[in-house]
């Protein structure tokens, strides 16, 4: 059997043993403490680290989007000025088009009344000459009387004034050589002479005759024969 002292010593060495294996839980425990302290103090910076650059990534981020709305808000912008000019540009455009057209609209009608006038000038005209020419000449003038001389002893020769007015008369009318050469309507008399002849002699429509025709009708009603 063993002794007291023996167990004494077995029981020491135990206990110390014991000690040595708690001793070394604790410095495992202790290590791996520091260890996890060391790796939160990591992680706590890192995440501090990524953080910061989340942070000022989110910054770029917001500021790149900024610079890209303010770009777009002056595309827009000028998108929306171009498209204004050129529906002024078009508008312009379409009132000068329209002022032309009223400007042209408003010539024709000052041509067209222009001509309607001149066209009723020229009608007027022709009609007062129309009248001119057909209106009766004056009525030649009545043969002059001899002046009543107190009959004297001896005979007077007698004249014929009116003979000679009626032929001063009718030359004075045609107002040609050719008239007072001939007392009678002839190829030689102008149409101013015939129609003058046919107004002193009564003859009407003669306005609307040719020279022929004149010609022929003044010789079958002339009173002069």
């Amino acid at each position: 059997m063993a002794s007291k002292s023996d167990k004494a010593s077995d029981k020491k060495s135990g206990k110390k043993s014991d000690d040595t294996k708690k001793a070394a839980k604790n410095e495992k425990a202790t290590k791996k403490a520091a260890r996890l302290a060391a790796e939160a103090k990591f992680l706590k910076k890192a995440l501090a680290e990524d953080t910061a650059l989340a942070e000022k990534a989110a910054k770029a981020a917001k500021k790149e989007l900024k610079k890209e709305r303010e770009l777009v808000a002056a595309q827009l912008q000028k998108a929306k000025q171009i498209a204004e000019e050129l529906e002024a540009k078009a508008r312009r455009k379409s009132e000068k088009r329209a002022k032309k057209a009223a400007e042209s609209a408003a010539a024709d009608a000052v041509a067209k009344k222009q001509r309607k006038v001149a066209k009723s000038k020229t009608s007027g005209a022709l009609e007062s000459l129309a009248v001119t020419v057909e209106a009766p000449a004056k009525p030649l003038p009545k043969a002059v009387k001899p002046a009543r001389v107190p009959a004297p002893s001896t005979p007077i020769a007698r004249r014929a004034p009116a003979v000679r007015t009626r032929t001063a008369s009718r030359t004075s009318h045609t107002g040609t050589s050719a008239v007072r050469a001939s007392t009678e309507p002839s190829e030689s008399w102008t149409m101013v002479a015939l129609r003058t002849h046919a107004g002193a002699t009564g003859v009407t429509g003669y306005s609307r005759l040719n020279k022929a025709d004149l010609l022929a009708k003044l010789r079958g009603t002339d009173t002069l024969e």
